[in-house]
């Protein structure tokens, strides 16, 4: 195994990474768009799902602006599949050393930027994120 300082090297905003997340309830590996790192010790990474109608559902229910909800469409640089959705209302934090150890961890794409610039807007319009907790998120974002 390669030492964490290369893996550190190695996390890039916009990456696609696949691994089993133990903050989600699935057992399945799951796409996380990297949007930052911090002093080399937590990454923050936002969920994908291809699940659209219950995402959907849990928008209109808590009348949460739609522009949150970034829509990754299938290409040949991203590796992804089918349609895949992340909510930029559910910023997830881990711990590289979570993620060096997590035996499916893999980076296998990368997101447009395009995409990159609607999931930055998505953070700074969300109602759901702490307004200090999006201005350090939005320090990570690379000029667009």
């Amino acid at each position: 195994m390669p030492p964490i300082e290369e893996l550190i090297a190695e996390i890039t905003i916009g990456n696609i990474y696949w691994f089993v997340n133990p903050q989600i309830s699935s057992f399945e590996p799951h796409p996380h768009v990297c949007i930052g790192i911090n002093d080399n010790d937590c990454v923050f990474m936002i969920c994908g799902t291809s699940q659209f109608e219950s995402r959907k559902r849990y928008f209109e229910l808590n009348d949460l602006p739609f522009e949150t909800l970034v829509m990754i469409k299938p290409n040949e640089s991203n590796t992804i599949t089918k349609q895949t959705f992340i909510d930029c209302n559910e910023v997830q934090v881990h711990d590289v050393g979570d993620l060096y150890y997590n035996k499916t961890f893999k980076q296998r794409g990368r997101i447009t930027k395009a995409e990159l610039l609607q999931v930055k807007q998505g953070i700074e319009i969300s109602e759901l994120l702490e307004q200090s907790f999006k201005k350090e998120l939005l320090t990570y974002f690379p000029k667009l």
